[in-house]
């Protein structure tokens, strides 16, 4: 009997020590990846002047606008929106929205989306990006997953964007997004004017 005990306990310990390898596995993958964004991130602060910023986005697994062609925008805050627009020479465009009251006042500025609708419970918003072809335009909806304001200060506005888009004339048409807009010292972002909305 004492063996048989022994037996099973044994074996537990075995399924268990294999479950806490596999969920260490999961956690080092999970953590490796956000890492990595954060690590190009702080990378980019430390490479851009005063009111510079880099927008780098993949949409379907390539970049979506040239990392050397530079990004101009503004931003418009108060405590009912969150609005920045941005644009290069080439004719890209970025918009992106908060629209809540008091949003400001929310832990956590990440909106996920579901069917292209923020989900409900949630701050609400949308994210546009577009560009210009040589015969038209192409622009897509975030339909899945979300984008998070990580930090907005005098230092730094910075941006996360994963999920799928889509294409607003053609539900069909989906591309997954990936990337982030860091933008250093946005001189729209004036502590004495817009401070009591500032967060990192």
């Amino acid at each position: 009997m004492l063996e048989l005990v022994s037996g099973i306990f044994d074996l537990f310990n075995c399924i268990m020590r294999y479950i806490y390898s596999i969920l260490f596995v999961v956690m080092l993958a999970g953590c490796g990846s956000g890492s990595g964004t954060d690590t190009r991130i702080f990378e980019a602060l430390q490479k851009l002047d005063a009111g510079s910023m880099i927008v780098d986005i993949e949409i379907d697994g390539k970049k979506f606008y040239p990392l050397d062609l530079p990004f101009k925008g503004s931003i418009t805050i108060n405590e009912l929106a969150f609005f920045v627009n941005l644009r290069n020479p080439e004719g890209g465009n970025i918009v992106i929205s908060i629209e809540d009251e008091d949003w400001y006042k929310a832990e956590s500025k990440k909106i996920q989306f579901e069917e292209a609708m923020p989900l409900s419970g949630h701050l609400y918003g949308s994210l546009l990006v577009g560009r210009r072809t040589n015969t038209d335009g192409e622009g897509y909806l975030l339909k899945e997953g979300y984008f998070e304001i990580k930090q907005m200060n005098q230092e730094a506005c910075i941006i996360t964007i994963n999920g799928v888009l889509k294409n607003p004339f053609n539900d069909e048409i989906t591309k997954p997004i990936n990337g982030y807009i860091v933008w250093k010292k946005p001189p729209s972002l004036d502590p004495k004017t817009t401070g009591a909305y500032f967060f990192n």
